[in-house]
């Protein structure tokens, strides 16, 4: 399945099996995802599946 980072928008394929658990495509977005959350700012968009 693809999907699309809701951090950098880029397109990323996962496994049917983890289509639901996977949102971000790489542990780098993930971390900034989280670090945007700390601060309370989010993207158009986001997804919050954290």
């Amino acid at each position: 399945m693809k999907k699309a980072c809701p951090v950098c928008g880029k397109e990323f394929f996962v496994l049917r099996k983890a289509e639901e658990k996977a949102t971000y495509c790489t542990l780098a977005c993930l971390t900034r995802a989280q670090d945007i959350e700390s601060r309370g700012v989010t993207f158009p968009g986001f997804v919050d599946h954290l």
